[in-house]
Order: C-alpha cells, then structure tokens, then sequence
C-alpha cells in the first residue's frame, strides 16, 4: 500500500450510511412497464381505426383492444362473447419479447439506485420483489381495461407470463448494469444446483439458437415455396388501406410461434391443428384461422418420403450441445463424467423447449381449433433426441481426444 493509500480518507461507507432501498422507485419502475406495453400497443390500434373509413370502432374500444392484446402477450386468455369464443389464447411472441426488453430498460433506473445506495444484498431481493408486484399490481390494472370492449382478458390466467417476462426483464437488466449485484437467495439456490447443471446453461442455449434458426429456414423454405397460395388467402380476406398494414404487422408479430410450431414438428411429434394433424408423414385436412402465412401449410394428403430427415435435426443439435458442454473438459476426464455434463445441458435445453413451446401455442374454445401448435409429446420427443446425440458427440469426442 502506497503512503497516499495510507493517508487518503475512505470512500466506503458503513452498512449503517447507506441509503433507503428504492422500494417506491421499484414498484413504480415495475408498474410503468405494462402501462408503457399497452400504450406502444394502442398506436397501430388507433392509427387503423382512425384510418379505415369501414370501420364503427369507438377510440375506448380501441384502448379496450390493446388492452386485450397485452393480455394475448402474457399468454392469458380472452373471451369474445359476441361471437360465442369462450376462451381464446394467443401469444405472440414478438410482442412478448418486446415487453421483456421494455422490462428490462424499466429496472435500469432501479439497479442505478441500488447502486447509488449501497444496498446490501436481502435488500436488493426486496427492491427487486417490490418490482414485480408493481408489475403485478399494473398488469391486472391494464387487464381490467379490456372489460369495457368485446374481448376482455382473464385475469389470473396472466401471471405465468408475469413472472416469465418478469425474471427475463430483471435478469437480463442485472446481467448487463447490476455489477457488484449480490442475492444471496439465488446464489444460495444456484449453489444447490449440480455442477453438471451450472455448466450447462451456455451450452443449452446455444443449442436451443440453432434449433430456432433450423425451424427459422424451414418456415422460410416453406413460405417461399407456397408464395402463390399465400398470397390467395390474403385476397381472401378482402383487406384494404390501413387493414393490409395491421394484418402484415399482426403476421410478423407471430413469426417466432410458427418458427416453434416447425422446431415441434421435427422432432417427429404430430403438429396440432385443431380438428387435424400435421406428421412427418402426412397432413390431415382442418379449417384454419384465416392468416395468410398458414397457408405455407402442405396440402392434406401423404408427404413426400425425404420429410423424415427432419427427425436427425434434433439429433444433431444434441450433438451440437454435447459438444460444446465438454469441448473443454481434459482429455483424461472420465467418459461418465462427460456423459453426465452433456446429458444435464441436453436436460437443460429441453426445459428451455418446453417453455417455448408452451408459449407458441394457440386454442380457441369451444369449436374445432382448440389447440393449433406443437402437442406435449414434442418435449418428449425432443429431450429423447436431445439426449441421444449430445451422449454420443461427447462419447464420440471422448475417445477420439484419447486415442488420436
């Protein structure tokens, strides 16, 4: 230590100098995010109603609309009662991805006052709960809006998406702003977590990044194929001025779904549509939501023999996953260990799946399109293939290291 070191006054404070925890800064940073959502929601909502001569839409049912398609963002749940839909859900996944960035921009001020603070760590898991039930507190607000137009939303249906935007928002803000961020509840339950597990997070998603973009080119291949069929249900619909911009907004907002709705089909599982199916081996005629991308759907009838090579798609980003769980493992490392670290990052993976999945799917109720998206077997189907080919890239890399 330098003599300057020695003479120059401290900067550090004392636990008991430090600042107020910002509770009322967190739970209105966390209230302002859902209301902000609605608010970006409510502009192409208004901007159709204003510009389309056609329509009779008063401007509180369109904050009455919005409102409902904040609550499809969250995967709840509406109800249309004039036309006899008891329950319709779906999320589209690019608005969902939207709120979790909007999320995460809304706690950057509260992380800046953690910081500013010096708040201990119990402190900052209070700060960060005071967020979420502002959140909370603001999501019902927003819900109970979508009460005084034609598709109110079903309130407690919302909160499996609070607390998966939530989480997402917040951890994604502490990992880019919250440095010297300590929460001691989660350090403790990543502590309990395997090592096999922590390893393997980064491998996890990498994997789950190239099954998306996989299922990202063949939405693309198939579309492309189908232009002309896309097109004659777009005429269909008989949409004009303001309406062809709202429905190719409202298409882009559920590309991410029908990107998952391909990964579920890979892994061998029937596609969900409705009253019919979509295999690996054949489709099964069904009435479809009039959106214009369904009709890159293949004709009803048998499928071309080469459509089973999807089934290694899974198998190779196992591969993949199992790879770079243990690329970096030594060399005289025990193959069951290697095993083990590829299996838990395939485990994982498959976890990240089903959230997705789940997330992707659609229903309406009652009437024939109850579930339209991957059924459950997919998971069950994907984590077998998952599994399979991240053991056997890390067995395969194992003995190669050894014996080359």
């Amino acid at each position: 230590m330098s003599l300057l070191d020695r003479i120059a006054p401290t900067s550090q404070r004392t636990s008991d100098d430090r600042g107020t925890p910002p509770y009322a800064i967190a739970f209105g940073s966390g209230a302002l995010a859902p209301v902000a959502f609605t608010l970006l929601l409510f502009v192409p909502v208004l901007a159709s109603w204003t510009l389309d001569p056609r329509t009779s839409t008063e401007w509180s049912n369109a904050l009455a609309i919005a409102s409902s398609a904040f609550g499809l963002s969250l995967r709840g749940s509406i109800s249309v009662p004039h036309n006899g839909i008891e329950a319709l859900h779906f999320a589209p996944m690019v608005a969902t991805a939207l709120l979790v960035v909007i999320t995460r921009f809304a706690y950057r001020p509260v992380q800046h006052a953690l910081d500013d603070s010096d708040a201990a760590g119990e402190e900052q898991q209070r700060t960060s709960i005071a967020f979420g039930l502002g959140f909370l507190v603001s999501t019902l607000a927003v819900g109970a809006v979508s009460h005084i137009g034609p598709a109110p939303v079903r309130l407690w249906p919302l909160l499996p998406g609070v607390v998966v935007v939530v989480l997402a928002g917040v951890a994604w803000s502490i990992r880019r702003d919250g440095e010297g961020v300590r929460l001691p509840w989660l350090e403790a339950a990543a502590e309990r977590l395997h090592l096999n597990v922590r390893r393997a997070v980064r491998p996890a998603a990498e994997g789950l990044g190239v099954l998306f973009t996989t299922g990202a080119l063949l939405v693309f291949l198939l579309v492309m194929m189908r232009l002309d069929r896309v097109g004659k249900v777009e005429t269909l619909l008989d949409v004009s001025g303001s309406g062809v911009a709202l429905l190719w907004f409202a298409q882009l907002l559920i590309v991410p779904n029908l990107i998952l709705f391909g990964v579920g089909w890979m892994t061998g599982a029937p596609l969900a549509l409705g009253a019919g199916n979509l295999s690996t081996g054949s489709a099964e005629a069904t009435i479809l939501p009039s959106v214009p991308l369904l009709g890159a759907l293949p004709e009803p009838g048998p499928l071309a023999a080469f459509f089973h090579a999807v089934l290694l798609v899974p198998v190779l980003v196992g591969a993949f996953i199992g790879w770079r769980a243990t690329a970096s493992m030594p060399t005289l490392t025990h193959i069951g260990r290697k095993v083990q670290v590829a299996a838990s990052a395939a485990g994982v993976a498959t976890v990240g799946l089903a959230v997705l999945l789940w997330f992707s799917r659609a229903g309406m109720s009652p009437g024939q399109l109850d579930l339209i998206g991957p059924a459950w077997t997919s998971v069950v189907y994907g984590a077998v293939e998952l599994a399979l080919g991240a053991c056997l890239s890390a067995t395969a890399l194992h003995f190669w290291r050894r014996f080359r």
